[in-house]
């Protein structure tokens, strides 16, 4: 089954959105729309999962390509090294294949080069596929900023069996980052109306609301088809939400206001705990801050079913169970962070509420 969306001039993502099975074997006609020769981004692992079945359709295609392997995390210098070795290879079209860093570097490394992008992703564990934004470290690890990107990702290519092969935990990650949209929109606020907002913010809410509504009800049952490895519709249409629908309300903000508490305590975390959480995922990090994200929304009523739906899915639920003890100096570190964030409203309501919040993550 194949989905397409979003062919559109507007910067919204993806100019071209492909997922189904049978993917990998055509990805390689499908880069050709965009370039001759292909500068593949990969992760090691990620490679090898699909090196057999994607570089048969790439010599079909009669599609030019070298691989680039890579391991840490997505910073501006390895952007730019590797883009001086894309276009020393005479590339004209960035391929990434791997999970959400490789995501976001790959998008970097195009910017630099001066050259398109097109995404093959290993997992939903974020839209970073689909964003027209990567995420930026320093070479240790540790949160820099944003790279926003004036141009649409030329394609996302999403193959089922790769997905469904993939670990559940990635699965999970994603599913909660998307579910996190909509608290995070509603940041500090328990009723969202298109009176009090801009317009642009308050249909991604209205987005966010649909796809929380969806995940909640068919995440489990993705999670179940995905621990099979079966391409069922539960997990396609959770692929789907994951990654392009997240990825559209993402990109209707520009990736500002859609994010609160939740990415920026993933952020304090990636900053000032990068080596005890260097093992927790992104959409991890994101589902454990969304109980101080609910504290300080004034919506505590609906702490208690979102940690049903977590730990049915086995996801951790505490800062400890990310690797970071949560004592009351890791606590007011965390805390300086977030109350230096655009996200924290000044006066001492809001920073008593936000106080108050942090002790929902032990």
């Amino acid at each position: 089954m194949e989905k397409i969306v979003l062919d559109t001039a507007i910067k919204f993502g993806a100019g071209r959105y492909r997922q189904g099975t049978g993917i990998l074997e055509v990805c390689g006609e499908e880069i050709r729309r965009f370039g001759k020769k292909a500068f593949v981004l990969a992760g090691p692992r990620a490679w090898q999962a699909v090196r057999d079945r994607l570089v048969p359709g790439f010599e079909a295609a009669r599609l030019d390509y070298v691989v680039a392997l890579y391991t840490g995390p997505c910073s501006y210098e390895a952007a730019a090294d590797y883009a001086r070795r894309c276009r020393a290879a005479g590339c004209d079209e960035v391929v990434g294949v791997g999970g959400g860093v490789i995501m976001d570097l790959a998008k970097a490394v195009a910017e630099y080069a001066g050259v398109g992008i097109v995404n093959i992703p290993t997992s939903i564990s974020t839209c970073a596929p689909f964003t027209c934004m990567s995420v930026m470290y320093t070479p240790e690890g540790g949160k820099k900023d944003c790279w926003r990107f004036e141009h649409e990702i030329d394609a996302v290519l999403v193959d089922m069996q790769v997905i469904a092969d993939c670990p559940i935990r990635y699965t999970a990650a994603g599913i909660l980052d998307a579910m996190a949209k909509r608290i995070e929109i509603q940041n500090g606020k328990p009723v969202m109306t298109l009176d009090d907002n801009k317009f642009d913010l308050y249909t991604a809410f209205r987005m966010a609301e649909y796809t929380y509504d969806v995940l909640e009800k068919y995440g489990p049952r993705a999670i179940e088809d995905n621990r099979r490895h079966q391409v069922t519709k539960a997990l396609e249409d959770v692929t789907f939400i994951n990654v392009a629908v997240t990825g559209v309300i993402a990109n209707i903000t520009k990736s500002f206001s859609q994010s609160a508490i939740g990415h920026s305590m993933y952020d304090a975390v990636r900053t000032h705990f990068t080596r005890e959480a260097a093992g927790a995922l992104h959409g991890e990090i994101v589902a454990v801050a969304l109980f101080a994200q609910l504290h300080y929304n004034q919506l505590d009523a609906q702490a208690e079913t979102l940690r049903a739906f977590m730990r049915g899915m086995d996801m951790p639920l505490t800062l400890a169970e990310l690797g970071i003890q949560p004592t009351e100096e890791n606590l007011k570190v965390l805390e300086d962070y977030l109350i230096d964030s655009p996200y924290v409203a000044p006066g001492p309501e809001s920073l008593a509420r936000l106080h108050e919040a942090m002790y929902t993550m032990q």
